[in-house]
């Protein structure tokens, strides 16, 4: 059993503080929302009103991790430019519901990955859970597609 007395409750905003922003994205309309919760940051990217495909992707990365102990910006070469645009190394996007069409599933990993490493990058003390809900089309595996839902999100954190 839980130790009672340990336990602490942790005073948080209400309503958690929400923004949304709506685009067409290759012809479709596509709205995408975010809500800052005390413990999780939850986005959401729909189209035609489908949210059928669930990732987290966790921002308390340990210390002890020995992706933590190299630093790929001290130990790359002087001649290769660093990029903000390459998702964090460290962040690993998991499929928590859906997932059953595998373009869809590694576009939603890989879109989560994107969208945590510019939370982490944003701020470096973020330690929420990012939880990513996309209800897309299937038509949106092309790069620009990727690059305007990538935008869209950028645009409510």
């Amino acid at each position: 059993m839980a130790d009672i007395e340990n336990y602490e409750v942790v005073t948080s905003p209400f309503p958690a503080p929400t923004k949304a922003t709506s685009a067409t994205v290759n012809g479709i309309h596509t709205a995408t929302m975010i809500v800052y919760f005390a413990d999780k940051i939850l986005i959401t990217v729909t189209q035609n009103g489908r949210l059928a495909h669930w990732v987290h992707v966790p921002l308390d990365i340990s210390a002890t991790d020995a992706a933590m102990t190299s630093n790929p910006y001290l130990d790359r070469d002087e001649d290769d430019p660093p990029s903000d645009l390459l998702p964090n190394h460290q962040l690993t996007a998991t499929t928590i519901l859906g997932g059953t069409v595998s373009e869809v599933d590694v576009l939603g990993q890989t879109l989560a990955t994107q969208i945590a490493s510019a939370i982490k990058t944003r701020d470096s003390r973020e330690l929420r859970t990012v939880v990513f809900g996309t209800g897309l089309d299937k038509s949106m595996s092309g790069r620009e597609e990727y690059s305007e839902l990538i935008g869209l999100v950028l645009e409510v954190l």
